[in-house]
């Protein structure tokens, strides 16, 4: 019975940090996503990818809309942790994450880019955009994968105490 609950809370004490863990690589890469498009390396922005499909108002160019897409990043990136949860968590290195980031980075600019006009084709992304985009979503997958995976086998029980 004691072992039962002790498991129960592994495994809430897990999906916490499951969520921590996705809400902070979406301020984190969505912020360096953000800098990186001030500064120029990218056209892709934050806002490019969560406001630009659904409005055209004039607000985009302030620095609140960068800061609003930031948070629905983030907040999209706990559902994006749990599916790493869910299905990777026990991949160990830092391959999984890179294939991850890899994925998503993907799914954004070769499936997204056509049901969203606003988010550009992958055959009209410039080479510093690509290079840019394509390098912050492989670290974002890196830093779920690793975290999660981290935090998993973590949490495993060793043969060492019994």
């Amino acid at each position: 019975m004691l072992d039962n609950n002790r498991k129960a809370e592994t495994i809430q004490v897990l999906r916490w940090r499951v969520c921590v863990t996705g809400l902070f690589a979406g301020l984190f890469w969505g912020s360096i996503a953000a800098i990186a498009s001030f500064f120029k390396f990218t056209k892709v922005t934050p806002y490019t990818l969560i406001f630009d499909p659904w409005t055209n108002e004039q607000w985009i160019s302030r620095w609140f809309s960068e800061m609003i897409s930031i948070i629905v990043i983030s907040i999209i990136s706990i559902f994006i942790a749990f599916v790493y949860y869910l299905f990777l968590r026990r991949l160990i290195g830092i391959t999984p994450g890179v294939l991850f980031g890899l994925a998503i980075w993907l799914v954004i600019f070769l499936i997204f880019s056509n049901w969203f006009p606003a988010i550009p084709r992958l055959a009209e992304l410039d080479q510093h955009t690509l290079v840019t985009t394509l390098c912050i979503m492989i670290m974002y997958g890196v830093f779920i994968g690793y975290t999660i995976s981290y935090d998993f086998m973590d949490q495993q029980p060793t043969d060492k105490g019994k």
